[in-house]
């Protein structure tokens, strides 16, 4: 009973989603929800969606927000695009790239936290936006258009993005449960100072967690930098209203966590929400969609705390009146 009920918990979100957008999709005509050439596309967005939330929800849960993290791709993505093509359309130079930049990236955000005793919103805040004033001197502030690449943009096309997404769904895992630091995140999240003084080396563990979030975010960026254009950022923190679109599977992973762990939970919250963001957006027109996705995501995520926080006082308040019932 106890593995059926944490296999019913874990899929109840997105086959719920699954089975709301396929009659809201049915009952306007559009037929080819569900099928297996909507699987194909949508993989892509699902597998962009869990490796940055991933990248967000392993700082997030050693109780810091990283406000840098869309930055650090961005630039990433500039630098390992551009060279790559410029040698040759070389996709193993791409991503060795994109991880390198976004590791040295993520490890300088992480000394200058560490270092330089500032508060982590205002070292990511502050690195956030040092970094996006760099990509406007790169490339003449041009960005980066690999669309049209069909040799690069090899990770934004299935089955070759489900190769970034395990690898980084395994970092993940790895960093969570297999590494001393990944245990110590719990303790740091939820009483830092106790934390240190029980012994735990807080510094160590905020290099370490940087090198495992530079990796999730460069993997984002392998399937993410050839999925759309990019264009340098010329206002100051446009990248972290982007980045942090893909913070709500993180909630909704942490209101899995008693039937399934955050990793799963993540993916089953990414699963959802592009599930809820594609089904509206196919029966409305793709601005209107978004639109309205937006909206429906902010109340669907409302709910969702609400029922998480007050569920089992309303379940106990149920038990309660049905006993009353039944005495009277």
């Amino acid at each position: 009973m106890k593995i059926l009920k944490k296999i019913g918990g874990t899929l109840m979100l997105p086959v719920g989603m699954y089975i709301v957008m396929m009659i809201l999709c049915y009952a306007n005509g559009k037929m080819f929800f569900g099928t297996w050439a909507m699987w194909k596309t949508l993989s892509v967005d699902i597998a962009v969606s869990i490796t940055c939330a991933l990248g967000i929800g392993l700082q997030f849960k050693c109780g810091r927000f990283d406000f840098s993290g869309g930055a650090i791709m961005l630039i990433a993505g500039i630098l390992a695009g551009n060279i790559a093509r410029d040698s040759g359309n070389n996709v193993l130079l791409m991503v060795v790239l994109a991880l390198a930049i976004c590791v040295v990236l993520s490890l300088l955000v992480s000394f200058l936290y560490v270092y330089g005793r500032l508060p982590i919103i205002i070292a990511t805040i502050g690195m956030a936006m040092l970094y996006e004033s760099i990509t406007c001197l790169l490339y003449n502030g041009t960005g980066v258009n690999l669309v049209p690449n069909m040799t690069l943009r090899v990770f934004a096309t299935f089955p070759m993005v489900l190769i970034p997404l395990v690898i980084a769904i395994a970092i993940y895992a790895f960093y969570s449960y297999f590494t001393t630091t990944g245990k110590q995140a719990v303790l740091l999240s939820n009483n830092q100072q106790s934390a240190v003084n029980i012994g735990i080396n807080e510094n160590k563990n905020v290099i370490i967690s940087y090198i495992f979030s530079g990796l999730l975010f460069g993997l984002a960026t392998i399937i993410w930098l050839t999925k759309s254009i990019h264009n340098a950022s010329f206002s100051s923190l446009t990248t972290v209203g982007e980045l942090f679109s893909n913070i709500l599977p993180v909630f909704i992973g942490l209101m899995l966590v008693n039937f399934c762990g955050d990793t799963i939970g993540i993916i089953m919250g990414s699963i959802t929400l592009c599930l809820l963001n594609y089904g509206l957006k196919a029966v409305f027109s793709n601005e209107t969609g978004a639109a309205i996705a937006t909206i429906v995501t902010g109340i669907f995520i409302l709910m969702l705390n609400v029922v998480s926080a007050q569920g089992m006082n309303w379940i106990h308040m149920i038990k309660k009146a049905f006993k009353r019932k039944e005495t009277i």
